[in-house]
Parts: structure tokens; C-alpha cells; sequence
């Protein structure tokens, strides 16, 4: 399975990819609100791939892959 992580400050967006994403090989195993929240997860989740907005309060998504 592949595991994926969400990271959007728009709840409704968040589900609307889970639901585009998800499937029996693709797991959604977390999900962020914010650049910080989604740094703070990443200590304890280990997704294979990382979906980040652009545009988020806080810390964007660029800002996140700066810091990872």
C-alpha cells in the first residue's frame, strides 16, 4: 500500500482528496491543518508521499519542504 499524508488548511479540500486518493493500494494514514501541524505529524507518521497546499496560515507548504 502506498501511504499518504494530507496536509491543507481547508477541511473540505482535505476530504475531497481523500476521497479522490483513496483506494484499496492508497491509504490516507494522517492529515494536517497547517505547515506546523503537518512538521509536528511527521514526527510520528511516515507517509510515502506528502500532499501539501501551497497556501496555508502559519507555514506554507513551500516553507515545508524548506524545513524537510
Amino acid at each position: 500500500a502506498i501511504n499518504i499524508m494530507i496536509t491543507d488548511d481547508n477541511s473540505m479540500s482535505r476530504e475531497d482528496l481523500k476521497t479522490a486518493v483513496a483506494d484499496g493500494d492508497i491509504k490516507v494514514i494522517a492529515e494536517a491543518e497547517n505547515g506546523e501541524d503537518c512538521l509536528d505529524k511527521l514526527k510520528t507518521f511516515r507517509p510515502d508521499v506528502l500532499l501539501l497546499d501551497i497556501n496555508m496560515p502559519k507555514m506554507n507548504g513551500l516553507e515545508v519542504l524548506k524545513a524537510l
